[in-house]
């Protein structure tokens, strides 16, 4: 399994290295030995838009994001790799949720799983619900691990 350095996401969503208490008070990086922390980068970061897919900024009424090259997202290092890294649940802050929705946030977040079933050869399971009017909750399990991301439609 890997060892990377340990992420925990706060209430907002938002994601922060783990520290733990060290000899001497001094605080020591946490060391995450499952697929945890490689699991809520994969739900956290967004992947890059296919060139088929509406930008919430193309709907009408809603506040426009940046155009040009940055309106589709993602992460540079991908033209420099095979791979696609993160999930393209950030398409889904546009509006209200519905079961349209529901299924595109399990298939998004199941696209964003699929380079860690591929390359640590786990079964990933992906679950997603309508939890509000404004609110979806996708969950992960990962082998033992769970990884969860809640996405609300933009203010």
């Amino acid at each position: 399994m890997p060892t990377t350095l340990m992420m925990r996401s706060d209430a907002t969503g938002k994601l922060d290295l783990v520290v733990q208490a060290g000899a001497g008070g001094r605080g020591t990086l946490a060391v995450d030995t499952t697929l945890a922390t490689s699991g809520l980068l994969a739900l956290q970061c967004d992947r890059r838009a296919d060139p088929d897919d509406t930008l919430p900024n193309d709907i009408a009424l809603l506040p426009a994001q940046s155009g040009g090259l940055l309106a589709r997202r993602g992460w540079v290092g991908d033209i420099l790799t095979d791979t696609r890294f993160g999930g393209r649940l950030w398409l889904l802050a546009r509006g209200k949720y519905d079961e349209m929705d529901r299924l595109l946030g399990a298939a998004y977040a199941d696209e964003a799983m699929a380079s860690i079933r591929a390359w640590w050869g786990v079964t990933v399971t992906v679950t997603a619900a309508l939890a509000g009017r404004n609110t979806l909750q996708i969950g992960c399990q990962i082998g033992a691990v769970s990884v969860s991301r809640t996405v609300s439609a933009a203010a």
